[in-house]
């Protein structure tokens, strides 16, 4: 019996961090995809760590909301390298404005 409410404990612990790390991998990957739109920084950074933050709640057992992390900071990376080399109109590279 004591080793089941262990069990559950430890379940419950590993599915609330697997959430956790989800639920800040998620607005970091956003947050760099805007940073990217007005111009602030496009570091992949963000990115990366939002694909690791994804990784780390899959195997801790977040599976569908860990699949989302890891393939927004996909669509991030994608995006900032996309920025940075000037091939989204209307967006200019920083370092690369007129005005």
């Amino acid at each position: 019996m004591g080793e089941d409410i262990g069990k559950r404990r430890e379940d419950l612990a590993k599915l609330l961090l697997a959430r956790i790390c989800c639920l800040v991998g998620l607005p970091t990957s956003a947050g760099g995809i805007v940073l990217g739109i007005v111009g602030g920084s496009v570091s992949v950074s963000a990115g990366a760590v939002a694909i690791a933050l994804g990784t780390l709640g899959y195997f801790l057992g977040t599976r569908r909301l860990g699949a989302v992390t890891i393939v927004l900071g996909v669509v991030a990376i994608f995006f900032m390298a996309a920025v940075s080399t000037g091939l989204i109109p209307g967006i200019t590279p920083p370092g690369h404005g007129y005005g």
